[in-house]
């Protein structure tokens, strides 16, 4: 009996050792033959700093204006030093990493596939104190890191078959039963549904959200996705007509992306802010899509079709339910609680520090304030709040109320107030094609057999997050554009063929990340103004194999025309069959231009060597 037979007859009861196949033998004997395959990696996954004291300035521990005297010019010229220790570290990322996967052949036409994943955070960070700035915000995520667990108001788990805690994640990427019979597939189960030809970028490739937890948007741009990639229950259906057309449509389950928790590496979304995810009101919403895919005359052409909730959601306001009173204000928690401010150390301690973070988080500081004060009236007025005109408007008003909640009406000059944000998602409708051309250029040529793609989507009703976070959401027809470029050339006949790809995108309203272009920037000086002309960036990559494929060599790079830079290089040893070593170093500039106007300028922090260690079995 061999290694798998043993295995099983471990696990499996009597009765069902007395199962008997088609072909005699039992089960054991079915399962522990050619039926069954089990493969998975354990991998150490870690990133080293370079950043030369650079820190996430999205964290606590990373703000710029933790002890530094910052003037304010409210109800009396004063200055403020904010409470809070900038923390260096060496190590920006420590994972240990496991995945098993199995595929069952259930006979002539049905096939089950399982894939179990878990991550394991040993948190070898300098992690944020919140008893050393004595904060009392409200919400679980306020206070210690959590590496892993996604929280929803009013739902205890919000992505299927997934357990997490602070520092552990345990989850089921794929469980799939899979039906084949002749040209038609159905698969049905937890599964990941890929779509389009991006490295960087996704137009056509809408099924599904995106995870950031493991290490955000600086894992291995080669990998395209393929471990970020939010899996959901949804049935999927293929068919391949006599034409060589091919139908594939789905429905699944709405699962959201999912983000970075505050005061983790690589959060993105500021710590001053509470955030307040309804995903629970979708968590029977389905979405629907479909493609067709085929080639006319060497051409070849898909559309496709999603009618779906956008997972990257859409931000607003919302009242904090937090009746904490402004020092010096007795009874002014009541009217606190209706607003989205609380009176809380980890929040904002001043006009420029409001103003700052403002453009990093590509929103608009004045039109921020007057949202407030319109949408959660009468209790703003009561509180004194006002519109404001401009930015010297509201930087008065602004410090205003950050000297009264840091008890200047008492002599004191604690800060700060702590914004609380609503998470919310909306339909939209995807309309996209794409055509590609292989070249039969010259034998040797560059033109042999390079591939080129295109990818176009529209979609009539993409909802973004206002600049100012008022209520009503902004709606706006988008368009996203790709041109794709690849091949394979063979330099010499030494080395294996290089594969080099070059990509360009188009957006007409938002960047990368899907924040709207009219909340770009701005700075701690000026209100944001916003970017016209759209998004637009190049992509470029290469792939090297050396001789006996031991060794590999990539090199990937994403330029932001707006003045931002990312680039990868990364070499790959793979010394056996089972050992895998990749190195690569993320290099991120986003000050080419200027930094609140491009994507990079949001994740430049974050400078860092890599090492990948795994055993493949």
């Amino acid at each position: 009996m061999n290694k798998k037979a043993l295995l099983l007859a471990a696990c499996c009861t009597t009765p069902m050792a007395q199962g008997a196949d088609p072909a005699g033998g039992g089960w054991l004997a079915y399962l522990a033959g050619p039926n069954l395959s089990i493969g998975g990696f354990v991998r150490s996954e870690t990133a080293f700093t370079t950043s030369n004291g650079k820190l996430n300035p999205f964290n606590q521990t990373g703000n710029p204006f933790n002890g530094v005297a910052t003037a304010r010019n409210g109800l009396f010229p004063d200055t403020t030093t904010r409470s809070g220790e900038n923390q260096s570290q060496i190590v920006n990322l420590q994972l240990f990493r496991g995945e098993v996967e199995s595929k069952l052949r259930l006979g002539d036409s049905f096939n089950a596939t399982m894939r179990v994943r878990g991550v394991f955070d040993p948190a070898f960070y300098a992690e944020y104190d919140d008893s050393r700035i004595s904060s009392q915000a409200a919400g679980r995520l306020s206070h210690r890191p959590d590496y892993f667990q996604y929280d929803v108001d009013g739902k205890a788990r919000a992505q299927p078959l997934e357990w997490s805690g602070r520092q552990y994640l345990i989850d089921l990427p794929a469980l799939v039963l899979e039906y084949s019979s002749g040209a038609l597939s159905v698969r049905a189960g937890v599964q990941q549904i890929a779509w389009g030809q991006a490295i960087f970028f996704r137009v056509l490739d809408v099924p599904n959200g995106l995870d950031f937890r493991r290490h955000s948007v600086l894992d291995f741009a080669s990998e395209e996705f393929s471990d970020k990639r939010v899996a959901a229950p949804a049935a999927r259906v293929t068919y391949s007509f006599e034409s060589g057309w091919l139908a594939d449509a789905y429905v699944q389950k709405f699962q959201p992306s999912v983000l970075s928790n505050p005061n983790t590496p690589y959060n993105v979304i500021a710590s001053q802010f509470t955030v307040h995810d309804q995903y629970a009101r979708h968590d029977d919403k389905l979405d629907a899509g479909v493609r067709f895919k085929g080639e006319v005359g060497g051409l070849g052409l898909q559309a496709v079709y999603a009618h779906r909730y956008n997972p990257d959601g859409v931000y607003r306001w919302t009242a904090s339910g937090v009746n904490r009173d402004l020092p010096g204000l007795p009874g002014s928690g009541e009217a606190m609680q209706f607003v989205p401010l609380e009176v809380d150390t980890s929040g904002v301690w001043s006009a420029r520090e409001w103003f700052h973070y403002a453009g990093l988080t590509r929103l608009n500081g004045v039109t921020a304030l007057n949202a407030i004060v319109d949408d959660f009236q009468p209790y703003t007025a009561a509180l004194g709040a006002a519109n404001v005109d401009d930015y010297n408007g509201a930087s008065a008003q602004l410090d205003s109320f950050f000297q009264i909640a840091g008890g200047g009406l008492l002599g004191q000059n604690n800060g700060g107030l702590r914004g609380h944000i609503a998470r919310e998602y909306r339909r939209e409708d995807d309309i996209g094609v794409g055509a590609s051309y292989i070249f039969d250029g010259t034998p040797g040529s560059f033109l042999e057999q390079l591939i080129v793609n295109f990818e176009a989507l529209y979609v009539p009703n993409r909802t973004f997050t206002d600049p100012s976070l008022r209520k009503e959401f902004l709606t706006k027809k988008e368009v996203t554009a790709a041109l794709v470029m690849e091949k394979y050339h063979r330099f010499s006949s030494r080395f294996p063929a290089t594969y080099f790809v070059a990509q360009g995108i188009y957006k007409s309203h938002s960047d990368l990340f899907g924040r709207y272009l009219g909340g770009m920037g701005g700075d701690a000086g000026r209100e944001s103004r916003g970017v016209g002309g759209g998004y637009r960036a190049i992509a470029l990559a290469a792939q090297q194999p050396f001789p006996n494929l031991v060794w590999r060599a990539d090199i990937a790079m994403l330029y932001d025309l707006q003045g931002g830079v990312f680039l990868q290089p990364t070499l790959k040893w793979k010394p056996n069959g089972s050992i895998t070593i990749d190195a690569f170093y993320n290099y991120l500039n986003g000050h080419l231009g200027k930094q609140n106007e491009n994507i990079v300028g949001t994740v430049d922090f974050a400078d860092e060597v890599g090492l990948r260690l795994a055993y493949q079995f």
